[in-house]
């Protein structure tokens, strides 16, 4: 999704250093330097440039999903920073996996 801090916009993050990205590939490619950078093991998805995904999900500043086998919502967290609570997403997905009847 777009950068909220980039660095020609008007609230720069003082610890990053990100122009934001004009096209799809600059946007993957910071995607994949960000992941790098923190040692991210999970995949990550990429939102379009028009930022479809987010909108929808109405994502910013940042929110926490999980998505259930069925395709549907299974957990929504609140809107970040403050409701960025990675506890309870742990706590929503030890549910959501104890209830499901396949083998893990």
């Amino acid at each position: 999704m777009r950068e909220a801090h980039a660095t020609d916009s008007f609230r720069p993050a003082g610890h990053v250093e990100i122009e934001q990205p004009k096209t799809y590939q600059r946007r993957l490619e910071v995607a994949r330097e960000c992941g790098a950078a923190v040692s991210l093991k999970i995949p990550q998805l990429v939102d379009d440039m028009q930022d479809t995904v987010g909108k929808a999900f109405n994502a910013l500043p940042d929110r926490l999903f999980i998505v259930g086998a069925d395709g549907k919502i299974a957990y929504q967290g609140e809107r970040g920073p403050r409701g960025f609570k990675v506890a309870e997403l742990a706590e929503a997905l030890r549910k959501i996996v104890a209830a499901d009847p396949r083998p893990h």
